[in-house]
């Protein structure tokens, strides 16, 4: 198969980074909302020196209450009302939720690889303007040439 430079990469780059927005879309699609209460700031340590913010968001699912590690300077104070997305086989694969709750992991583990093509995009010597590439089932699999 013969692809154009931009086709080319565009198929590689739904290949690689559409897994991970893929996965994320069914998470919220099967998710549930559920209320819950900033309960408070919490305090680890990632490693030796690394001292790591978070919050404690206590919610309920009917009669039960649950805790959940949310993430750290939240804009709300202890005590005000929060929403929470849960999946309803999995209570505890529950997330606070905001847009950097929800789909904040999604971005920096998509947005590595998909930086990485942009730079092989961009650059001219890895694969030249207006070249053509070729993908083929043996070896060396991707040939590229210009016109």
């Amino acid at each position: 198969m013969i692809f154009s430079k931009p086709i080319f990469f565009g198929i590689v780059f739904l290949l690689i980074v559409g897994p991970f927005w893929a996965c994320r879309l069914v998470w919220v699609l099967r998710s549930k909302e559920a209320p819950g209460v900033y309960a408070f700031a919490g305090q680890g340590f990632a490693g030796d020196q690394i001292k790591e913010d978070y919050s404690e968001i206590r919610f309920w699912v009917g009669k039960d209450t649950f805790w959940v590690h949310g993430l750290g300077n939240l804009p709300v104070k202890p005590g005000e009302p929060i929403r929470v997305r849960y999946q309803p086989n999995d209570i505890y694969d529950a997330r606070v939720d905001v847009f950097a709750g929800v789909w904040g992991d999604t971005l920096v583990y998509s947005g590595i690889p998909a930086l990485m093509l942009l730079v092989l995009f961009v650059h001219p010597q890895v694969v030249p303007w207006g070249s053509r590439v070729r993908v083929i089932t043996r070896k060396p699999f991707i040939q590229i040439w210009a016109e």
